[in-house]
């Protein structure tokens, strides 16, 4: 996937993004973008030598030499177009060594060129593919020795042609090497600067969707330690709901259709506990599961839920104005003590478990579409925040006869 919009940009873009393959990681694309830009300055350093020989010289060697070595580095380009990323990378080391050599054996050491040395050590480092990084030490390895040589044995390099003057040899090549290296490193810079920038935008979206999954803190232990213990929550409130007679409606409507509105309404309840500060557990087929008092210790953790579920039976009611499917929900709620964990090493699933949970379904099970039904241990909480209607002791599967309240 394209990173910018190939018709908008410039030429030199174009020319810094040949063979870019955005499949690839940023890392291998911005190694392939210091080459192309060295690529591009090695065929800009032979040009303006040979703009400069025009003006010194008329002896057809140095023309000759600097536009085959202009040719040497253009090839770069088309290897890398052609996706041949490691020859790319080592034609153009070898065509930074054949303008060193050349230049030695025609204008000498005394033209400054074993300078452009220094640029071919670091260079093979900041164009080869993390795959060739053993050749790129070899040619790392092969400047400085080729430095070290030319500096010892400098005396016997001397020029075979003398139709430039060594002092402006000196300041074309320092110059135009210093240049060059500038140019690599603020390239380098920007495209570094890119990279961290495209990471931490993936970073970001990799959190969202752990904090779409996750509580917080189960993240946090997840990220330091790889695990997380499970937690003893002593006093918390569980949410269930789940639709009247969802078994019958399955049957009338297509699943495409079940799923978009399933969505469109889930969809809403997450929004829902977000504003009441209730946490999302997850859905099962139609059943909702929340809680609320797992992330932090809190004194409303009941009345939080009431509100939740409050607001949840106010948008189906709203909705059932304007859609053809009238959904009907019951809600059950229910305090008590809980084990939080994740389960599972891959694909994680936060969950919760205890006699509460099952409590809670039952409290769920046992009450009337449309209404919110809470255990006694909820109503003990609440009581002094909403008016409650006794329901007297309602038997539950399992469980027996539970003291159970309907919240006006």
């Amino acid at each position: 996937m394209s990173t910018y919009d190939k018709k908008k940009s410039g030429f030199f873009q174009r020319m810094v993004d040949i063979g870019a393959n955005y499949n690839s990681s940023y890392t291998e694309i911005r190694y392939l973008r210091v080459t192309n830009i060295a690529s591009i300055l090695g065929v800009i350093y032979n040009v303006i030598w040979m703009l400069i020989a025009l003006f010194l010289t008329d002896e057809l060697v140095i023309y000759g030499s600097n536009a085959l070595l202009g040719l040497m580095f253009l090839m770069a380009l088309i290897f890398n177009r052609k996706g041949w990323r490691v020859l790319a990378s080592i034609w153009l080391i070898l065509a930074s060594y054949m303008s060193v050599i050349l230049f030695l054996y025609l204008l000498g050491y005394s033209s400054g060129v074993a300078i452009v040395c220094f640029l071919i050590i670091i260079l093979p480092y900041m164009t080869f593919p993390r795959k060739a990084r053993d050749i790129a030490r070899v040619f790392s390895i092969l400047a400085c020795l080729t430095l070290i040589i030319t500096v010892i044995f400098q005396s016997n390099i001397t020029a075979h042609f003398d139709g430039l003057d060594s002092y402006i040899s000196q300041i074309v090549n320092i110059s135009i090497t210093g240049f060059i290296c500038l140019i690599l490193i603020s390239s380098l810079s920007v495209l570094i600067d890119k990279s961290e920038e495209s990471l931490m935008a993936e970073q970001k979206k990799s959190d969202d969707l752990l904090h779409n999954i996750l509580p917080a803190n189960i993240i946090r232990d997840l990220k330091e330690s790889g695990k997380t213990i499970p937690k003893r929550h002593k006093n918390i409130t569980v949410l269930f709901t789940d639709f009247e007679n969802f078994t019958k409606l399955v049957a009338s409507i297509s699943a495409i259709t079940l799923v978009n509105e399933l969505n469109d309404i889930f969809g809403r309840f997450d929004e829902i506990m977000e504003e009441t500060e209730v946490e999302k557990i997850e859905t099962i087929g139609d059943s909702y599961m929340a809680a609320c008092g797992l992330e932090k210790e809190m004194t409303n953790h009941a009345t939080n839920c009431i509100r939740a579920a409050q607001m949840m039976l106010s948008y189906l009611e709203e909705r059932n104005k304007s859609h053809e499917i009238k959904w009907k929900m019951r809600v059950g709620i229910h305090s008590g003590t809980v084990v939080a964990g994740v389960v599972g090493k891959k694909k994680f699933a936060y969950d919760l478990f205890g006699d509460t949970i099952n409590t809670a379904s039952r409290i769920e099970s046992a009450g009337e579409a449309g209404k919110i039904n809470i255990s006694s241990s909820t109503y003990e909480q609440i009581k002094n925040d909403f008016t409650c209607l006794s329901r007297g002791k309602i038997f539950a599967k399992g469980k027996g006869n539970l003291e159970m309240y309907f919240v006006n």
